[in-house]
């Protein structure tokens, strides 16, 4: 085991630059400085400030993080179709209204997503006029 950590010690040294032991030695004295900042700034504003400011910094970076996209919901086979005026017939894009229901361009009557036929349509609703 001893001479197997001196060959990985070699290897490290010889791909870094730096010997291990002067590694370390750096990476426990930035350690041991940011314990210690925190621990002043414990003992100057106490720790609920500290976590006060920890829980607005959590937030801030969650606010700016990118999240992936959501994938698209499935669409089931029903769900294709067209709007359909079911009093002129009017078939197509709808215009909607400031709460989103489809209305007829015509009218102004509500328009139905009709991916089959209609049973409260009139004749004009199948004529395509």
């Amino acid at each position: 085991m001893r001479y197997f950590l001196k060959d990985r010690a070699t290897e490290f040294e010889s791909y870094i630059g730096v010997q291990p032991k002067s590694f370390a030695i750096f990476f426990l004295a930035v350690a041991l400085a940011a314990a210690a900042a925190t621990g002043v700034y414990w003992s100057v504003f106490g720790f609920k400030h500290w976590n006060t400011e920890m829980t607005t910094a959590q937030r801030i970076l969650l606010a700016a993080a990118t999240t992936p996209a959501q994938a698209p919901a499935v669409q089931n086979a029903g769900a294709t179709g067209q709007y359909v005026c079911p009093v002129h017939g009017a078939v197509g894009m709808p215009r909607f209204d400031a709460a989103g229901i489809p209305r007829c361009p015509v009218g102004g009557e509500v328009m139905q997503f009709a991916g089959r036929p209609l049973a409260t349509a009139t004749a004009a609703a199948f004529a395509g006029g």
